[in-house]
């Protein structure tokens, strides 16, 4: 065959070669590296770390590709970006820190201020049902009573010790619990510490997130226990004490206290315990499920430590 005849033959060869490469998509070489910095995908804000780094054939530029979205990311765009976000993770830790041990502080401050108080409202309101039993069952005194007061009568303004001990006495000490004037300020007082301590408990919660459900909450009621302890056990100590020397006798207000005061701070150190781990258990749940509400499904991922932190994959309705 002629040389003429040939040389049109091996240049068409590599034009059809160029055509078959052209219309393949660009070639990518895997690198066998992984991502070890701190970075978001442009696209859906999914972390990048632990991404296959990629180099594409064509440029040579490295990319990683979005496990979530697919988008590649470029490497070169914000190299410098793992500094910034490492002292923003220390301030954030730190600050975190400091905001959940306020708010055990506080949580404790709200349930030991209202225990105290509810306990003690309702201790003096059930002395005086207890002094007004008595005045209608009791013996009578000896001396002429004071209709208005029964109190200021030398009999009964010293305690009955006989009676009290007496079957009669302590059945008059359990009716005098469930009289309503002291019912009534103390589920009132009780409520107002619930509704004052509830900001804390919830904050507590969000910010133990990490920790399972049982340690949670045992962490969140804990400064429930500290609170109400200590301010019930100074209530109690005192009205066991108060008016009561060496050789004298108690005073109705003071028998009255030292019978029903433990009883009412028992209840209130249990509503208080109860309550608070109740909301650490459930603040989680509350915070995700208003940020559901307030993000749409493309920003939750701002917030997706929510759902991520307990396991649990982001909401995309």
């Amino acid at each position: 065959m002629p040389e003429s005849t040939r040389q049109p033959e091996t240049t068409r060869q590599p034009e059809t070669t160029r055509q078959q490469d052209t219309s393949r998509p660009p070639a990518v070489s895997p690198v066998r590296e992984t991502l070890d910095g701190d970075r978001l995908c442009m696209q859906c804000l999914h972390p990048l770390l632990g991404r296959t780094i990629e180099r594409d054939a064509d440029t040579g530029l490295l990319f990683v590709r979005c496990g979530e979205c697919g988008s590649p990311s470029a490497l070169f765009e914000y190299p410098t970006a793992t500094p910034w976000i490492n002292r923003i993770k220390s301030v954030t830790a730190s600050t975190l820190a400091a905001l959940v041990i306020a708010a055990a502080i506080a949580l404790a401050a709200a349930t030991g201020g209202f225990s105290g108080a509810s306990t003690s409202i309702a201790a003096q309101e059930s002395g005086n049902a207890l002094v007004a039993i008595y005045a209608r069952t009791g013996p009578r005194p000896t001396a002429p009573a004071d209709a208005a007061d029964p109190q200021k009568n030398t009999r009964w303004g010293v305690v009955d010790e006989d009676w009290l001990a007496s079957d009669a006495g302590q059945a008059a000490i359990s009716a005098s619990r469930r009289s309503w004037d002291a019912l009534l300020p103390f589920a009132l007082l009780q409520a107002i510490g619930l509704v004052v301590a509830t900001p804390f408990a919830i904050f507590l919660g969000i910010g133990l997130l990490r920790h399972s459900v049982l340690r949670r909450a045992i962490w969140c009621a804990l400064p429930a226990v500290v609170g109400s302890g200590i301010a019930l056990a100074i209530h109690t100590v005192d009205a066991q004490y108060s008016g009561v020397a060496v050789g004298s006798t108690r005073a109705w207000s003071n028998a009255a206290n030292a019978a029903n005061l433990p009883f009412f701070a028992a209840v209130s150190l249990c509503v208080m315990v109860a309550y608070t781990a109740l909301v650490a258990v459930v603040s989680p749940s509350i915070a995700a499920g208003v940020a559901r509400t307030i993000f749409p499904p493309r920003d939750r991922r701002l917030v997706g430590w929510l759902w991520e932190w307990r396991g649990k994959p982001i909401p995309r309705d």
